[in-house]
């Protein structure tokens, strides 16, 4: 099966994790160790949320990147969601990506995110 996207030498996953992404939400935070763009955030769900969707908003330096949608129809541990962002998104060595999980409900679920980066 043929990889979606190229994951040159020079391109990185980055990960983070917390502790829950449901009723009480706890933001998520990744160094950016060296100067690069933003080619994809992405959350794994470490169980099933309850009632509502949750939003997952990706930010650096007070500028919102991308965001994407954790739906709760069929939610369950495992299932993957993930964004890009809409334009192109540099950072600097030493910036910090905020995963910032909001609206979802269901008592400490919790979600690993990663980041693919590319070095420029």
């Amino acid at each position: 099966m043929p990889l979606p996207d190229h994951h040159t030498l020079n391109t990185t996953d980055l990960t983070a994790y917390t502790p829950s992404c449901g009723a009480t939400p706890v933001a998520a935070y990744i160094r950016i160790p060296f100067r690069c763009r933003l080619l994809k955030a992405s959350g794994i769900l470490g169980g099933t949320i309850t009632i509502a969707d949750g939003t997952v908003t990706v930010s650096a330096n007070a500028t919102t990147l991308a965001s994407f949608t954790v739906t709760q129809a069929g939610s369950a541990a495992g299932q993957l969601f993930s964004a890009r962002p809409p334009s192109p998104a540099y950072l600097n060595e030493d910036d910090v990506i905020v995963l910032t999980p909001t609206g979802a409900s269901g008592a400490s679920i919790p979600m690993h995110f990663s980041v693919a980066v590319r070095a420029a």
